[in-house]
């Protein structure tokens, strides 16, 4: 019995149902490479960005001041330390952590600090475009004149950054308290005071 191929203009709309188009007909191999777009496909591309910066040295707050922190962190180069993607540029002038990408980002900031007088702290507020965001605020408090009292604490932010560049939205890092306190941190040792950055997907 011969058969005739029926060109797909041969065929009426409504000859082509939903019930007619099954996983079992349509296969991989009947798909084009080009068909596959990136809007069309779910499949998320994971963290394509990621950095990490340390302060490079100790700094004591009560004899330095509190302030916006400039040059005093550096990219982690010690213990294998990695980046994926382009990385956060950090303008060591005015301590502006800018971003070559939009999208989401998970931020992390980490303090190591020490207190030796009663009722004082040491603190970091995280900044985003010159503005506290609230209840970012990580530190020790609680020292005495005779026990030093030393705590390391971790808060997260997740950040909408909808505009990159060097004058686009931007992330600071400044320090307070009083009193007799120590923000502790290493370069190649101790990463007790840190501020990382994870692009988690699009803006």
């Amino acid at each position: 019995m011969s058969k005739t191929t029926i060109p797909t203009a041969g065929l009426a709309d409504a000859a082509v149902t939903t019930a007619k188009i099954t996983d079992a007909n349509i296969t991989t191999a009947k798909i084009a490479d080009d068909a596959v777009t990136a809007a069309k496909s779910t499949i998320s591309s994971g963290i394509t960005e990621a950095d990490f910066f340390v302060m490079e040295s100790q700094y004591n707050s009560e004899t330095s001041g509190n302030k916006t922190f400039t040059n005093e962190f550096v990219r982690a180069t010690g213990d294998s330390a990695g980046r994926i993607g382009t990385g956060i540029s950090l303008d060591t002038s005015n301590g502006k952590y800018t971003f070559t990408n939009t999208g989401i980002y998970l931020i992390l900031v980490t303090v190591g600090a020490q207190v030796q007088t009663a009722d004082n702290e040491a603190h970091f507020n995280l900044m985003v475009n010159g503005s506290d965001v609230n209840y970012i605020y990580v530190g020790s408090s609680g020292g005495s004149s005779s026990v030093n009292k030393s705590e390391t604490a971790m808060a997260p932010f997740v950040v909408d950054i909808d505009s990159a560049g060097s004058s686009g939205d931007y992330v600071q890092l400044r320090c307070g308290g009083d009193g007799v306190l120590f923000h502790a941190a290493g370069n190649n040792t101790y990463h007790q005071c840190s501020i990382s950055f994870y692009r988690l997907g699009d803006t």
